[in-house]
């Protein structure tokens, strides 16, 4: 088994680096890191309620509610009452939101590839099979 502490602070450099990359590709759509990552999910449930997307994204559900109020704001998305359930709100991007959604995808890509680039040819699939493992790990202790 590898060093704890070593591979503890492995994941820290790993950790670190991706969110500047989230930093980066959020700045260029001139939206948070958060408002990003809550794009994305939209973007890939089709609808999302405000409270399912808080649970998803770790956060309070008045913070989730703020966040896409900016967003809403600026034409990303557009929120509209469930129909079965008044109190729930229901989430789904704008043609703008998908746009910008592309648009942060794309450089999010190419910054994985400039990394994956910086990886030996031969250890390429090794390492992204550690990473499907550790990324299977962490969504099992979200709950």
């Amino acid at each position: 088994m590898a060093d704890p502490l070593r591979l503890a602070r492995a994941v820290q450099v790993c950790a670190r680096g991706l969110g500047r990359i989230g930093r980066e590709r959020a700045r260029g759509a001139e939206i948070t890191p958060q408002q990003a990552d809550a794009l994305e999910l939209i973007e890939a449930r089709g609808v999302v309620s405000t409270s399912a997307l808080a649970l998803l994204l770790g956060i309070d559900p008045s913070t989730a509610s703020r966040n896409l109020a900016g967003l809403q704001r600026a034409g990303l998305i557009a929120r509209k009452r469930d129909a079965e359930d008044g109190r729930q709100t229901d989430v789904r991007l704008t043609p703008k939101g998908k746009r910008v959604v592309e648009g942060v995808t794309t450089d999010a890509l190419q910054a994985f590839n400039t990394l994956i680039e910086r990886i030996p040819r031969a250890e390429r699939q090794r390492i992204g099979e550690a990473i499907e493992i550790l990324a299977r790990a962490v969504a099992s202790s979200e709950g």
